[in-house]
């Protein structure tokens, strides 16, 4: 249950969750609206229950050269899930708040360019954790990049990045500057390739103990890559990235991560759904630490339509966790029967 080799724990449990979506559409503006709600109960291990909820929005505007967006975010949940990307730390049930907002813009300089300018801020706070290593953070950044239509199938990009990252209750602070090029390659009707790679730099600021601030510089590759296949019915998304993550450990984790979406029919009502991902999470200065760790996780699926609406899905999940300082390394296995519904969109 809780990705650990010290007294592990197995358990019968139940998912109840519904998701809602609303959405407006013009000729010249887009939104839509997305919340869900999900509560988990366990029988043997009573202290992971929980009920998480998100709320999102996205929404564009479009003028004939202007383009404004603006994406929010607000996700109540749990540390057994919240942390699996960065720190790993999912062996306790913590209460997470998460803040998100990115607004944006984007000027038409021609058919084929344009520009593209943006922000973000992100503001996570946990709450009860007494002496767990986790610890509040906040993350704000900009942007800006250029497009320009090279041809049918080809799309060239760029972008200049800056970020900022704090956690008061360590002292700490980062400041990352990237910059990323590439391009989207469409290889056939049903097949596109997209690839952006380039140089970040980052300084960080860690308490003395003898008092101030000790500043350290790193460099790095920022590298973000995806690869669709779709089909008749379903579709296939590879993807594969190397950046700087904000972390609950007080600092960024130099993160590189793939992942695997495949949604396959093989038959008329049956579907093979695979999701998986895995994370290597290590210090951005390249020095050993006790948060080094490697993640895999993989769920395959076998879904059978049981109506227009109905929905039945039996899966398993396998998960890995090794952290570099610790001799063992932790498994977690699973095995799901869930029954959806999902009414035709009106």
């Amino acid at each position: 249950m809780r990705l650990t080799t010290v007294d592990a724990q197995s358990s019968a449990g139940a998912i109840a969750s519904a998701e809602a979506e609303f959405g407006r559409r013009t000729e010249v503006s887009e939104v839509a609206i997305r919340s869900e709600v999900s509560n988990r109960t366990y029988d043997a291990v009573s202290e992971l229950n929980r009920t998480d909820g998100l709320l999102e929005l996205n929404s564009a505007y479009q003028l004939e050269r202007n383009g404004f967006g603006l994406d929010a975010l607000i996700d109540y949940d749990s540390t057994l899930t919240s942390e699996v990307a960065t720190s790993g730390f999912v062996q306790v049930n913590k209460r997470r708040t998460s803040l998100f907002a990115a607004p944006s813009w984007t000027y038409s300089l021609t058919d084929r360019a344009s520009l593209e300018f943006g922000a973000n801020y992100t503001d996570v706070t946990y709450e009860d954790v007494g002496e767990i290593p986790l610890y509040n953070y906040r993350m704000s950044g900009g942007s800006i990049g250029g497009t320009y239509l090279w041809s049918e199938r080809t799309q060239l990009f760029s972008q200049l990045t800056f970020d900022r990252y704090e956690a008061d209750q360590v002292g700490t602070s980062s400041d990352t500057i990237g910059l990323l090029v590439g391009g989207a390659y469409a290889i056939s009707e049903r097949l596109s390739l997209t690839a952006l790679v380039g140089p970040r730099l980052a300084t960080s600021e860690t308490p003395s103990p003898l008092g101030g601030t000790e500043t350290q510089d790193s460099t790095g590759v920022l590298v973000d890559l995806s690869v669709e296949k779709r089909f008749n019915v379903g579709k296939l998304e590879l993807s594969g990235s190397q950046a700087l993550l904000p972390s609950s450990n007080g600092d960024l984790a130099s993160t590189t991560s793939a992942g695997l979406d495949l949604d396959y029919p093989i038959g008329a009502r049956w579907s093979l759904l695979v999701g998986a991902d895995a994370y290597r999470n290590r210090n951005p200065d390249g020095e050993e630490s006790i948060n080094d760790r490697d993640y895999v996780s993989l769920e395959p699926r076998l879904r059978h339509q049981l109506g227009d609406w109905w929905q039945l899905d039996l899966g398993y999940r396998v998960r890995y966790q090794k952290y570099t300082e610790q001799q063992e390394s932790a498994f977690s296995n699973a095995v799901f029967l869930n029954l959806g519904y999902t009414p035709a969109p009106r």
